[in-house]
């Protein structure tokens, strides 16, 4: 594997804007065990910033005064990609089925694509939990919208070559 510029690059963070920061700290430290590692104000900026960490993988999240919610063409995965710039973090599971079933009953994320295949196209399903006779195979990836309409993609570990 070359080293390129710089061998000693590591992965920090991403970073996305929200309508309540405490909400986005509350979501992803109960669903992905993430840490609040700080949290401060920036006054010239109106902005609240924090920075949440599981591993080495981190998000900094911005509450600014006045910012503009997601918009609507923003909120699918496939309409988004009609935009260019950062479109979504992903984490990997062992069992992304079982995740996709959890995270569907929580109250506040929208379901919007499962891929069963590696390959496949995502799909938008009304009910993605599998029955005890269901052909569908369980999910390699899927998408989802957390409680701030980031959209965030969870992938079976397996599907996808490290």
């Amino acid at each position: 594997m070359a080293d390129g510029w710089f061998p000693d690059l590591e992965w920090h963070h991403t970073g996305f804007s929200v309508a309540d920061i405490d909400v986005a700290i509350d979501f992803y430290t109960e669903v992905f065990g993430m840490e609040l590692e700080f949290r401060k104000y920036i006054e010239p900026i109106d902005t609240h910033l924090c920075f949440l960490r599981r591993g080495n993988f981190r998000f900094e999240i911005f509450q600014k005064a006045g910012s503009t919610p997601v918009p609507e063409h923003r909120l699918k995965p496939n309409s988004d990609l009609g935009e260019q710039g950062t479109k979504h973090p992903c984490f990997s599971v062992v069992d992304c089925q079982a995740a996709l079933e959890r995270l569907s009953d929580h109250k506040d994320v929208k379901i919007v694509g499962v891929i069963r295949k590696p390959g496949d196209p995502m799909l938008i399903e009304d009910n993605p939990k599998l029955g005890a006779d269901d052909p569908r195979m369980p999910a390699a990836a899927f998408f989802f919208r957390d409680p701030s309409d980031i959209i965030v993609e969870v992938v079976a570990a397996s599907s996808f070559a490290d």
